[in-house]
């Protein structure tokens, strides 16, 4: 009998590949056509083709067809055009190589500053439908398994995965404070920051908005444009056998793009999953979670400043105020949109990173602020408290 460890390493087709992780989302180094190496993300909340960024198309002259207005993923207000590229590519990466045959092409460099870095395109359904894909937050790399011979650790927890829609969606519940479940079908996507968030129709059905922490607050930004909604803390989370106490759950208000859609009911993201050493296992169906040994499992936190915060291109170094929500520290200190970040704490750009002042920012505390405004500079003392 073959010794449980070789097994597993048996069943790697390809060695470790060592990733980037920003913002929670895997980046992966990616080569179209024998290019320099290009980042794109691991997403599975793309449920079709992969996609390369317009502006990496162009850069690599890419030729395309005609744009066509589009309304896709998270978000609302951005212009998005998609073109689909005119001959087929070849996308190396992760140690193999596949080919789309026609990849979709559309304007990504709004999200690249939410990221705080370039995003070069999204690896898709269509690379993850094939193989079994093996993310180790912890230490930051992705190991591709042999379908054929891959086999989950007898103590990991297995959750069933429907992928009928091309999304990865799996059932769940949602325990609010006052102790009532409710059941709940939620896409599993790599490719989000937060913890888990609920679309409109499913929240109002629900009654969520009530008694919500925070209302009517920029949540995030995706490939549509920027998303609205509320903040609470839900008294537990499960996904199939998988339980979370005392998560952050947004409660989506848009009423365009995937967040409005009415089924499947909402999005698990990286703050969920890096927790966890993960394996998605398409061909079979299923999602495994492996959490790190000797690791407790911390508090999930949210930001605790009510700023949201960006990035200038192309040098992704200057971080900006995006927005600042209503009777937040933020709001209570003076702080406005537009805004430059210089510092905090006595740390500057660039060696202040838009995921280094986001992790601060979601601590309590006196925050020193170096702020930039209309050519300006100030010092800002900012109170940063826990606000869901």
């Amino acid at each position: 009998m073959i010794p449980l460890a070789l097994a597993l390493l048996a069943a790697a087709t390809f060695p470790a590949t060592p990733i980037a992780l920003t913002s929670n989302k895997p980046f992966v180094q990616v080569t179209i056509d024998g290019s320099a190496p290009q980042w794109f993300i691991l997403d599975t909340g793309n449920n079709g083709v992969s996609v390369v960024a317009r502006e990496c198309a162009e850069r690599l002259q890419l030729q395309r067809g005609a744009e066509e207005r589009a309304d896709i993923g998270a978000g609302s207000g951005a212009d998005i055009r998609i073109a689909t590229a005119r001959h087929a590519v070849h996308l190396r990466t992760l140690g193999d190589t596949f080919t789309v045959a026609e990849p979709r092409v559309f304007a990504l460099g709004h999200v690249s500053k939410v990221e705080g870095r370039r995003v070069d395109g999204l690896l898709g359904n269509d690379f993850l439908s094939t193989h079994v894909v093996e993310i180790d937050y912890a230490k930051r790399a992705i190991t591709l398994r042999d379908p054929g011979t891959f086999q989950p650790r007898p103590d990991a927890t297995v959750v069933p995965l429907n992928l009928e829609t091309g999304w990865p969606i799996v059932n769940g519940t949602v325990t609010t404070r006052g102790g009532r479940t409710v059941p709940c079908r939620l896409i599993i996507d790599t490719g989000v920051r937060f913890t888990v968030a609920l679309f409109r129709p499913f929240s109002e059905r629900n009654g969520f908005y009530e008694g919500a922490s925070l209302s009517n607050v920029v949540i995030g930004s995706g490939a549509g444009g920027v998303s609205r909604g509320d903040v609470a803390r839900a008294r537990a989370l499960t996904l199939g056998g998988a339980t979370f106490e005392e998560p952050v759950v947004l409660f989506a208000r848009d009423t365009t793009g995937v967040f409005s859609a009415d089924g499947p009911d909402g999005i698990v993201g990286g703050e969920i999953l890096r927790r966890h050493r993960v394996t998605f296992d398409y061909p079979h169906a299923r999602m495994i979670l492996e959490p790190y040994p000797g690791t407790p499992m911390t508090a999930f936190e949210y930001d605790m400043s009510g700023l949201f915060l960006s990035v200038d291109a192309p040098d992704y170094a200057k971080i900006r105020v995006l927005s600042v929500g209503s009777e937040t520290p933020a709001a209570q200190a003076g702080l406005k949109a537009d805004d430059e970040i210089v510092s905090i704490d006595g740390k500057a750009t660039p060696d202040l990173t838009l995921d280094q002042a986001r992790n601060l920012l979601r601590t309590p505390g006196a925050r020193r602020l170096e702020v930039r405004r209309d050519g300006q500079t100030l010092q800002v003392r900012l109170e940063t408290k826990r606000l869901v």
